[in-house]
């Protein structure tokens, strides 16, 4: 029993010197600074953009899927092409195919209801997001013409997830790695515009870079895998939950997306403090003075020479 406590405070004294050890490290002080000005620039906003998301985007999809319907288009043809894309079975495939069923026969209504969503949430959605670059970038942009550029920027990216849903549902399965490069520079264009367009060209494309590559990445990693776990997880909730279940999963989606897309906004401008900081701490080992001789390494020297001593003292 004696013996217990002090097997776990040496594992927790070993835990804390290794953490102790990567915060010396490269890596380790890029990962503080990186969590650090996150925290700043983000204040909570993945969760309002969240909310705005669900209130205003997917409503303008279901709108979408209305009109192709009207136009001619088979909307049950596109729910069970979307079903086998996510792997859902059971409740949640009958969700999917009610909503798209249903959708279809009321145009007008959810016309209606994407007006409404827009005017309340959807352009909101681009001032968070500029929020979080300005604070990210510490640069002050805001212009009464901003609410123009949030109402394009919507819209935008209303259309290029309309683009990603419709590639990824119509195109067979063998082809879909043919995509994988146009997504990947579609998306680094997307996530250089997205910061240009939003703070008035004040940020540098050079400088944007790293984090349009990032998000182009990580956030294209998570939706492509999202077939892999989000469809288990989706008819787990479904037949647990019902269509309760269905929006809770697509809710925790969502926010994981988003969160992924803030945190690889605000790497650019970390990592370019990053640079800096490591070149002026080299340049200043570099100009610092050799350190002195201490009593251990002195003690050494006379081990390794034998009768070296300090001339000054007496035999």
């Amino acid at each position: 029993m004696s013996k217990g406590p002090g097997r776990v405070g040496t594992r927790v004294g070993s835990i804390r010197d290794w953490l102790g050890r990567q915060t010396d490290s490269w890596v380790g002080r890029l990962s503080f600074l990186w969590f650090r000005r996150y925290m700043q620039a983000s204040k909570n906003s993945g969760a309002a953009t969240t909310a705005y998301f669900m209130l205003s985007v997917i409503p303008t999809a279901l709108v979408a899927i209305a009109f192709f319907d009207q136009s001619g288009g088979d909307t049950n043809a596109l729910a069970e092409r979307l079903i086998t894309h996510m792997h859902l079975s059971g409740s949640a495939a009958d969700i999917v195919r009610q909503t798209f069923g249903t959708t279809a026969n009321n145009a007008v209504a959810a016309t209606v209801a994407v007006v409404i969503s827009f005017l309340f949430w959807g352009i909101g959605i681009g001032q968070l997001y500029r929020d979080v670059y300005m604070r990210a970038w510490r640069v002050e942009t805001a212009q009464a013409s901003d609410q123009a550029l949030f109402t394009i920027w919507y819209f935008v990216t209303c259309g290029l997830l309309g683009c990603m849903f419709v590639a990824t549902t119509e195109t067979a399965s063998s082809s879909r790695a043919l995509f994988i490069p146009v997504w990947l520079a579609a998306s680094i264009v997307y996530w250089l515009w997205t910061p240009r367009f939003l703070l008035h060209r004040k940020v540098p494309t050079k400088k944007l870079l790293p984090g349009a590559i990032l998000g182009a990445l990580v956030l294209g990693g998570t939706i492509g895998t999202s077939p892999l776990w989000m469809g288990p997880t989706l008819n787990q909730n479904a037949k647990a939950f019902g269509s309760f279940g269905v929006v809770l999963a697509i809710i925790a989606f969502v926010l994981i997306a988003i969160t992924i897309s803030m945190a690889c906004a605000v790497f650019a401008p970390v990592w370019e403090e990053f640079r800096h900081a490591e070149e002026e701490r080299k340049a200043a080992q570099a100009k610092s003075p050799a350190a002195e001789p201490t009593a251990e390494s002195a003690a050494k020297l006379v081990r390794e020479h034998g009768g070296w001593h300090d001339p000054g003292l007496p035999e």
